[in-house]
């Protein structure tokens, strides 16, 4: 067995974390900042996650923040709880090819999704 590649499923689950990192920087970023528990490799709960982002997502409905960068939160927090759940079905039910490439476009609409937030937030930084 080759020990040179990392399992294409554990390094979507690496970007899925480093994801949840990036919204909860994002979120701190709000008018009324949103926190989310920290969570690391080693102490990674996916139920957690689940539920501060679901809780962050009815959160920014409420807050003072123009419709287009509302809808964009608020899509990319859907986002990532979609990537979650694909992550979840994807190890239960089988890796098939499609399933991972499913997750890979997810967290490519995720990363888009954050630039555009970032830009909202923060249009005037590097």
């Amino acid at each position: 067995m080759d020990n040179h590649h990392e399992d294409p499923l554990d390094a979507l689950g690496h970007a899925l974390l480093g994801a949840y990192v990036l919204i909860g920087k994002l979120l701190g970023w709000l008018p009324l900042p949103i926190g989310l528990p920290p969570i690391d490799e080693e102490d990674w709960d996916g139920l957690v996650a689940v539920a501060a982002i679901d809780r962050a997502r009815i959160a920014v409905r409420d807050l003072p923040l123009d419709s287009l960068t509302a809808s964009i939160m608020d899509k990319l927090l859907l986002e990532w709880l979609t990537a979650h759940d694909l992550g979840v079905i994807t190890e239960v039910v089988g890796r098939d090819r499609w399933r991972l490439e499913a997750l890979s476009y997810a967290l490519s609409r995720i990363t888009s999704l954050a630039q555009l937030a970032e830009s909202r937030l923060r249009p005037y930084e590097d």
